[in-house]
Parts: C-alpha cells; sequence; structure tokens
C-alpha cells in the first residue's frame, strides 16, 4: 500500500493559488484514474480536475477554502 498526496494543481502560468470549489468524491470512496474528484477555481476559470491515482480518497481541504499552488489537498491509498 501506497499513500499518494494530491496538491492544489497549478493549471495556468500565473496560478498561485486556488480556491476548492467542490469535491465530487467523499472521504473513503473509492477513486479511479482519470475520474473528476474535485472543482477548482482560479482567477479566471473554474476546472475539474481528475484522479491520477486509484484507490481510496481522504479529503485533507476544506471547500470554499483558497489554499497555495503546491498545498496538500487529499490523500489517495492506493
Amino acid at each position: 500500500m501506497a499513500t499518494m498526496t494530491l496538491k492544489m494543481p497549478k493549471l495556468a502560468v500565473s496560478m498561485q493559488e486556488g480556491t476548492l470549489v467542490e469535491w465530487l468524491v467523499e472521504t473513503g470512496e473509492s477513486v479511479r484514474v482519470g475520474q473528476v474528484i474535485y472543482s477548482v477555481e482560479s482567477e479566471k476559470t473554474t476546472f475539474e480536475v481528475e484522479s491520477a491515482f486509484q484507490g481510496e480518497l481522504t479529503q485533507i481541504a476544506c471547500e470554499g477554502e483558497t489554499y497555495a499552488v503546491g498545498a496538500p489537498i487529499a490523500k489517495i491509498v492506493t
């Protein structure tokens, strides 16, 4: 078993932070590669972010909060 940390992605060259708009998967649920798991709002638009891993998700970040690019927002145990 391995634990993968998901971080606030840098979705644009000028992006320094993003707001976690919505979790589409709850803590404890299984996710698969390519599944949309959350949405992030930057200065200009909202992005849906897909999982790069398969496993069980644990949320760290809260909806509606703003996080710096690279800040941990969730973990997936593979």
